[in-house]
């Protein structure tokens, strides 16, 4: 009986990715979902989406003091209510 190691019959790693055809499948959808990425966030629709203020948002006018967050079930309507008070 031979100890040799048995194939599974699946591709070798290296073969895949030095494949012409897994860079074609892969080139555009990376480039997509960076994409989509980089504008999901450079839109602003990142901060509307969870709920989080703004960069120019954060910080009041007063002073530049934090939001204090005291109920973290109604803390999107804190943060509101903070940055809405000038």
């Amino acid at each position: 009986m031979s100890s040799a190691p048995r194939s599974t019959g699946e591709r070798p790693f290296s073969d895949i990715i030095t494949s012409t055809r897994y860079w074609i499948i892969h080139i555009p959808a990376l480039t997509i979902l960076f994409a989509s990425g980089f504008l999901f966030v450079k839109t602003g629709l990142a901060y509307d989406a969870f709920g989080t203020p703004r960069p120019d948002e954060y910080y009041t006018q007063d002073g530049n003091k934090r939001p204090i967050v005291t109920n973290r079930f109604e803390a999107k309507q804190q943060l509101t209510e903070s940055t809405n008070k000038k």
